[in-house]
This record gives structure tokens, sequence and C-alpha cells, in this order.
């Protein structure tokens, strides 16, 4: 009956192709055949790519710390000890002198003193006797269960491993508290850090002590202990090793975590990884699992060649630094992200410099070639493409009035934004309801424009260069309009598709006060909550002069609500051929200068049909199936381009 229970609370990984999860089949194989072994890779929560045996269930060795301190956060959470900050010599009276000082902290940061001379948290020290101590009067003093037992019910069975697992890898006699387990279930243990200490409904952990474990690193000044001997309970035991195993560890060592901050001489753990990356290590790189929030990642390997731990700070040519920089290569080409007031690309805070590219779906492959290529020469990183275009009888979206895919457009969106990943460039998406008059409207309830943004975001979504604009001047009172309920509705739908999708909602006009909490706050369950704002400022001769102080206000507006920035976005400002005030060179240039001057994130080099003539010639970026549109640009526009070249 109990191998029965085991069974039932099990749960095999729902598993992606590299691909479906937007990860890099050649870059895994290369990692693969670099790491060895074997090893598992999760993103977005499944189950990814894996070689060697997954199953197999073998000894992490120092790598098993984090799961230690794991359960130590469990006790506190079930009140079985006060805090982290409690003395150990409550539970074990053999602790006098300065070792009854000894805290969960200080044996969790290495900075105990146990065995050696130094009082406790004045000295680092990995220190494999002190391991012993917090494993032994964790297990038999606080939970006072079989260790492999506390493993079972506090994680096992909660996270459903599928192999076998116990804290006696060697046996009952063997260095207890040696954890074995499968790569596939030391990775469930990582994921549990991902999502906050939250395993599907059930809270594991509390997110405090969870963000507390890997955001407490001991200060880059804290000393190494001198190696002095000191006194230890009679007998005293080591978990594997010695007192003074590595001095890598102030300014990156947390709760067992390794961090991937700097230390005293400024050198990041692993050069080539995110800053957030969090790591279990065991034998100096052989046995692994990394957690890297940013990339939504996880990589578990054991059996590996790797072990130069020691060597890696600072170091890009260390084996666990090119490890690193093989997993981050995996993911995508590039990936747009947020950071403050910034966005990032490939986690480099960038200004994006865009430009309109309307009816992007309707050219031909050597158009886009041509024209991608010019962008890039003149420094444009971005380029703003409609999914619902149709104007002057030629309809390119790629979504039909139901929302559903419509060929060969939404294969033609693919394709852009797979070059663009290529290239290294940003796509702005953009969803609109239609006013009635380009092309007749649509998307015009709820139900359709979710399935179009589904439709959307389902083929996009192994790309991370792009973000979703769910409706365009969604506050223009005509067939355009919807209302923040609706767009909630459709950002949480995006969101459920694809996590770590950025999000916003155009708006046509200046943002007043109560725009900017609507867009940024979940008002009574009403508000979007965008990730970022973007307004499209009006249209006449004062637009430039007033950027600057538009954008301040603004953020003066985000830190009343949020206490925090967030992105700015001018996706589309004014352009020449819209009205009476047609710009010249040195107004698009006066606007660009103020909006990067102001901390905006982004502006674009917006462009489009002349107005007043029947035809709209030149079309620019709203018909590009005659001529591409760096040929249908007028003097200003170019004399504007040359001066962003240099």
């Amino acid at each position: 009956m109990k191998e029965i229970a085991f069974l039932v609370l099990v749960q095999a990984w729902e598993q992606k192709t590299p691909e479906e999860v937007g990860l890099s089949r050649a870059r895994l194989d290369e990692l693969r055949a670099f790491v060895k072994g074997r090893g598992c890779v999760v993103r977005q929560g499944r189950l990814a790519y894996s070689w060697g045996d997954v199953a197999k269930s073998s000894d992490v060795a120092s790598a098993f710390k984090p799961v230690l301190s794991t359960l130590l956060l469990i006790a506190v959470q079930e009140g079985k000890i006060k805090s982290v900050d409690a003395r150990l010599s409550e539970l074990e009276p053999r602790l006098t002198g300065k070792n009854a000082k000894i805290t969960w902290r200080h044996l969790a940061s290495q900075t105990s003193g146990y065995g050696l001379d130094e009082e406790p948290g004045r000295a680092y020290s990995y220190n494999d006797y002190a391991l012993a101590l917090y494993y032994d009067t964790l297990v038999d003093k606080v939970f006072k269960e079989h260790g492999s037992a506390v493993l079972k019910s506090r994680l096992g069975d909660v996270l459903g491993f599928e192999d076998a697992h116990t804290f006696e890898a060697f046996g009952p006699k063997d260095r207890p508290g040696r954890l074995a387990l499968s790569v596939r279930d030391f990775a469930r243990v990582g994921l549990l850090y991902l999502r906050g200490g939250k395993w599907k409904d059930r809270q594991v952990v509390r997110p405090d002590l969870l963000k507390m474990a890997i955001s407490s690193p001991l200060g880059v000044d804290t000393p190494l202990a001198s190696g002095r001997e000191g006194e230890m309970i009679p007998g005293q035991r080591t978990i594997g090793g010695s007192k003074n195993i590595t001095p890598v560890g102030p300014g990156h060592y947390s709760f067992n975590w390794w961090l991937n901050h700097t230390d005293a001489q400024g050198r990041r753990l692993y050069v080539d990884a995110p800053a957030d990356a969090v790591v279990a290590s065991g034998h100096g790189g052989q046995r692994v699992l990394w957690v890297i929030p940013s990339l939504d990642l996880l990589v578990c390997w054991n059996d590996s060649p790797i072990k130069d731990h020691d060597k890696t700070p600072g170091n890009p040519d260390a084996m666990n630094n090119r490890a690193a920089r093989l997993i981050v290569q995996s993911v995508g080409g590039t990936r747009l992200g947020i950071k403050d007031a910034d966005f990032t690309i490939n986690d480099k805070p960038t200004f994006l410099l865009g430009v309109s590219y309307y009816a992007g779906l309707g050219a031909s492959d050597a158009t886009l070639k041509a024209d991608l290529d010019d962008m890039q020469k003149f420094g444009f990183n971005w380029l703003r493409v409609w999914a619902t275009w149709a104007a002057f009888g030629n309809d390119v979206s790629a979504v039909d009035e139901e929302g559903k895919p419509r060929e060969p457009f939404l294969g033609k969106l693919k394709a852009l934004v797979a070059e663009c990943d290529r290239r290294g460039m940003v796509v702005d998406v953009t969803l609109s309801r239609e006013n009635g008059i380009s092309g007749g409207p649509r998307l015009q309830t709820l139900e359709v424009h979710k399935r179009a943004v589904e439709t959307v975001v389902t083929a996009l979504k192994e790309h991370r260069n792009w973000y979703l604009d769910l409706a365009n001047e969604r506050n223009i009172e005509d067939k355009r309009f919807i209302w923040f309920g609706d767009l909630r509705s459709l950002r949480v739908r995006a969101k459920e598709l694809m996590p770590d999708l950025l999000v916003t909602a155009s708006h046509a006009g200046d943002l007043e006060r109560e725009d900017v909490k609507m867009y940024l706050m979940g008002v009574a369950g009403i508000g979007v909550e965008a990730d970022f704002l973007s307004p499209h400022r009006p249209r006449n001769d004062a637009s430039p002069r007033e950027t600057f102080g538009k954008t301040a206000q603004v953020f003066t507006w985000t830190r009343h609500w949020l206490d925090k920035l967030v992105p700015v976005h001018y996706q589309e400002p004014f352009r020449r051929g819209f009205g009476k005030w047609s710009p010249k060179a040195e107004d698009f240039l006066k606007d660009l200068q103020a909006a990067r001057g102001s901390g905006a994130a982004g502006w674009c080099f917006h462009n489009g049909d002349e107005r007043d003539k029947a035809d709209g010639v030149p079309r620019r970026s709203f018909d590009l199936r005659e001529k591409r549109l760096f040929d249908q640009l007028d003097g200003e526009e170019r004399k504007f381009l040359q001066a962003l070249k240099p």
C-alpha cells in the first residue's frame, strides 16, 4: 500500500520541445557535449531537453546544502524553530563556550566558526564539520525524524519526486546527510524556488523566507577564517570534507546557495550568466542545479568533468562559466526585458530607436531584407508592425475578422520576428480594432479580440524579441475604443500563454494622472497592469519642445502610483504628411533628443501616407507592395536619417 500511495503522488514532467519554449536545440546539444554526464533543462516549467539517465539517483555532493537550508525554512514556517537567528544551543546543550552562540544563519552562511578559532559570524569557512552539525541538529533535534523521512514528507511527496531519494546516498553508516537525487527530481527543487515557494496551488515555503534565502549574501568584506583549530563536540563527524574547502564565498554565498553577485574585487561569480542566477554546486561543478529567474530556466546535471569552481569568479574561461555561456546562448537570440525605466536587450539596458513598418507583412522577402539592412545601418533596433493592417485595398492582416490565423500573413509575421531575432532587433506587434476607414472595423468583441491575442502569442511564443500592443490608440472613442476591463482580460490571457511576454496598450495623446493609474495598476479588478506605457504624443509644432517635460510628468505619476518607474515608450510620435504641420529633420532630432534626455525608454521614427492626396503617395510604411520603405521617404526624412547615421 505504501508503494501505491507514493506512486499516486508522483507526477511526470510535462514535456515540450526546445523550440516550443524558445530554446535553441543546437546550443543545448553543445551544452550536453560540453557538460557530459547526465542532465536536464526545464523552461517555463516544462522539461524541454535531457541527456543521459535522468532517472538515476546518486550523490549530489555539496549541491545538497541548499536543500538542507530549504528544510530549515520549512522548520521555521512550521514553528519548530523561532527564526533562522535562533541558537542551536537551545536544542544542543553540548555546544558550549563560543559555540553556544552559533545560530542557524551562521551554519547556512558558513560563518559559524565551529571547530575554528573565530567567533560565530566573524569569518567565512566552507566547513563540512559544521554542515554535519547543521544536518544532525535539524533532523534529530528539530524534526525528530529520520532524515530521509523528512526529505520525503516535506519535499519528495509535495513536489512529486519520480525517482529514489534519500539522505543516505552511501548507506546509513557512511556520512548520513549526503543527498541522492535524480537530475529531474533535483530540478523540481529549483522550480519551487523559481515559483516563489509555490507548488501548484500550495505555498510550500513562504515567499519572504525564500526571498531571504537567495538574497542574503555574505558581505564582500567578510574575512576568511584563519584555520586555527577550535572546540567541537566530542566525536564530531564531517559530512564529507574539511573545514576550509574553498576561499570563494564572500559576496557570493547565501543560505548555501551561490549567487551571481560580485566579490570585493568586483568579480562576478559567473561572468556570462545573468545577475539573478542562483546555483547549487557540488564537487566544483560536477553536480549542479542552475536557477535563472530572468530566463525562467532550470538546468541540472550530475557526473560532469567540470570542477573549477574556485577559479570561476571573474574568469570567462573557467569551465563553469563556459557552461553558463552555453546555457544563456540556448535562450533565443534576442531577449527583450525591462529593468526599472529601461528596456533591456539580453540584460543590457538599451534605448529602443524604432521605425514604423505597419504593412511589413505585405512586403516581399527582398524588400524586407533591404529595409532591415537600412534600419540597422541607421541605428534602428526595433520596428513596429501591425497584425491587423488593411489599407489601399490591401489587407495584410495576420488574423481574420474572427481573430483566427490568416495565411500567408501569419507565417510572414513569424518569419519577420524570426529574422529580427537573428539580427538582434525588437518587434512591436500591434493589434487594433480599427476605425472602419482604412480596412473596416475588426476585433469588435472581447471574445474575438482575445482569440486574436491567442493566435499571435501562440505563433510567436518561441521568440523573446517582441512585445504585444493589445490595442492601438485604445482610448479614441470610435470603433477603436476598448475599455480597461477588457484590456486587463486580454493582458491576463497573453501572460497565461507566455508569462515573460511584455504587454502594453497604446494611448492617443498625452497621458493624464488617472490614465497612468489605470494602465499600470490593478484597480478594482479593471486596471490593466501593463508592463510599460506607450503614449502617442500630439502631432503639432509644439510637440518636440514638450516631450522632455511630459516624460518627467509621467515619471512623477508612476512613482506616485507604484513607488517605482516603468518604461515610457514613444512608439508613435508625429510624422510628415499627417496634417497642416509637417515636421522637418530638426523636429525629429529635437524630439528624439528630448526623449533620450528625459529618460524615456524608446522613440519611433514615425512615417505614413500623405493624407491630403487621394492616392496617399508616398505611402511609406502604409503600403510596401511596390516600393520598399527607404525608397519612399522624402527629403526631410532622409536628412534626418543622415543626421542619425554617425
